[in-house]
């Protein structure tokens, strides 16, 4: 008997012990209340009915001393988006106030409300739930409008006409047009004072502005919603345009001075400048400008083109007084003998995306396109622990397991058809290759066969080093930055074409490592 007490005795305490370890847990329901005040949320303000806030009042017999929030969707878990501790002070009453940042504003459409927990200060809990409903509310929408209409281009008003509904009822009509650039929208007119109708009749009087060719509609609700049509105006806008004749169909540039450039220009509203561009980087950069026009309505165009070296095409742009503009575009009669791939970037990382470069365009791809690209290839970048390294495709064996795309090592699957790409670092100190440096500095490179044809190009992995002078083998960004290239023809290993790298920048950081080059690759 006294065993049997004894071993009760031991129970009643273990009892008593893990209900003191669960003091700071919730205990048991408790009294008070949560209050339910319905919400409703508007997918088109982001925010509440009532504001930028969801408010309760907690009523708790033991005192207030944690809230926890949780949101309910009904496609999501419950997640706990506020929690207070009532900034320490345990009182029997609590204003709750979630904010609206609180809440996944563009994931609210299966909301169902704010599940309330309240923790009491002798840790019983108290549970409430405030109701949130979606609201969602219908763009304005437009009928009764024309798809078309005929505007009156002599400056007579031509009627836009439309009803536009919206249930919540309508702020504003905004009327635009694109007179300066085709499906380039400025506004014409804001129509504003409606009081929020629910219906409202457009019948808005619309002045030609020259070259439009569109007019938009913007209707916006009282909850800032838009919802817009487009109507197409058929005019020739040529006839308001300037007009460029009797320019020449090409041009064969003065490569040692000044080319004119001439034609004449009409414009029916007056010209207020003229403009020359070239396409020697790439892309149209302004040269010079003809100002000081002054409305003239015909203008001899007498001007004068410094041609440079890549340029292919000039454009002339003649701009009249209300900013109208007509471009002419005049090619070169020029022959290249290579071409030229500016700012090219490739990195060395074992992950690289842009390790892989093609002589075919200039282009660039990554790890996961080796195998896809092994008779293609040109070169390969990668940095091993001596630095960042141009590499042959066939001097790829011993590094090939270091490129990996998603996780997986590239195995090289076709070594027979894989390019013997050779490499020499041009050194200004050699008389031969000096001259590459000079024609480089004066934009005159061009002839890379010629230039480099004589040359021992050897190497099959050209490294990267800022703190070595250069040797044939060595490069840097600044004082031997040039490197001849011979670049096998795909599939006929005995016909090559050569090529020049231009090290612009590199950067020799461990899993990190870039270049970004030019490169002349002859035709």
């Amino acid at each position: 008997m006294k065993k049997i007490l004894k071993t009760l005795l031991f129970c009643f305490l273990a009892i008593a012990i893990i209900t003191g370890c669960k003091k700071n847990e919730f205990s048991d329901i408790g009294e008070g209340t949560v209050e339910a005040k319905e919400y409703i949320f508007n997918r088109a303000t982001k925010t509440f009915d009532s504001g930028d806030e969801l408010k309760s009042n907690i009523a708790a017999a033991e005192g207030v001393k944690f809230v926890y929030c949780y949101l309910q969707r009904a496609d999501k878990t419950d997640s706990l988006i506020h929690v207070t501790d009532n900034k320490g002070v345990i009182s029997p009453t609590y204003e709750l106030a979630i904010p609206i940042a609180a809440f996944p504003v563009n994931s609210m459409s299966t909301v169902k409300g704010v599940k309330v927990l309240v923790k009491q200060g002798n840790n019983s809990s108290l549970e409430g739930f405030i109701p949130i409903k979606y609201f969602d509310p219908a763009l304005p929408q437009f009928s009764a409008f024309p798809t078309t209409i005929n505007a009156d281009i002599n400056g007579l008003p031509t009627a836009i006409t439309a009803t536009i509904k919206s249930e919540f009822g309508i702020k504003q009509v905004d009327v635009y047009d694109d007179y300066q650039s085709e499906n380039t929208y400025v506004l014409v007119n804001s129509i504003t004072g409606i009081a929020n109708v629910k219906e409202y009749a457009l019948n808005y009087a619309y002045t030609y502005r020259k070259a439009a060719q569109h007019i938009k509609l913007v209707a916006t609700d009282i909850y800032n919603q838009t919802n817009e049509i487009v109507i197409d105006m058929p005019v020739d806008v040529s006839i308001f345009k300037p007009r460029l004749d009797n320019f020449a169909a090409s041009i064969t540039p003065n490569t040692s001075g000044s080319t004119a450039v001439t034609g004449d220009i009409s414009s029916i509203t007056g010209l207020k400048h003229v403009d020359i561009y070239d396409d020697r980087n790439g892309t149209y950069e302004l040269l010079s400008s003809t100002n000081g026009l002054n409305g003239v309505k015909t203008y001899n165009y007498n001007g004068s083109y410094t041609y440079a070296m890549r340029a292919n095409n000039i454009k002339i742009i003649a701009v009249d007084i209300e900013d109208l503009q007509t471009e002419l575009i005049i090619p070169l009669n020029v022959t290249y003998l290579s071409t030229l791939y500016k700012d090219v970037v490739m990195n060395a990382q074992t992950a690289g995306t842009n390790t892989i470069f093609f002589d075919a365009d200039g282009s660039t791809k990554g790890n996961c396109d080796l195998n896809a690209s092994e008779a293609t290839m040109a070169f390969l970048f990668y940095a091993t622990s001596s630095g960042p390294t141009f590499y042959s495709p066939t001097n790829t064996t011993n590094v090939a397991s270091n490129f990996r795309c998603n996780g997986a090592s590239w195995v090289i699957g076709n070594p027979s058809v894989m390019r013997a790409t050779r490499f020499r670092v041009l050194l200004p100190t050699v008389a031969a290759e000096k001259v590459v440096y000079d024609e480089i500095a004066a934009n005159s490179f061009d002839d890379v066969a010629a230039r480099l044809g004589s040359l021992s190009i050897s190497s099959s992995g050209p490294r990267y080093d800022a703190n070595t002078a250069g040797t044939s083998s060595l490069f840097n960004a600044t004082t031997a930055n040039l490197i001849a290239v011979r670049i096998p023809d795909v599939g006929n290993p005995s016909s090559s074409k050569f090529a020049l790298i231009r090290v612009k920048e590199a950067n020799f950081s461990a899993g990190n490592s870039t270049i970004k080059f030019d490169i002349y690759i002859q035709k």
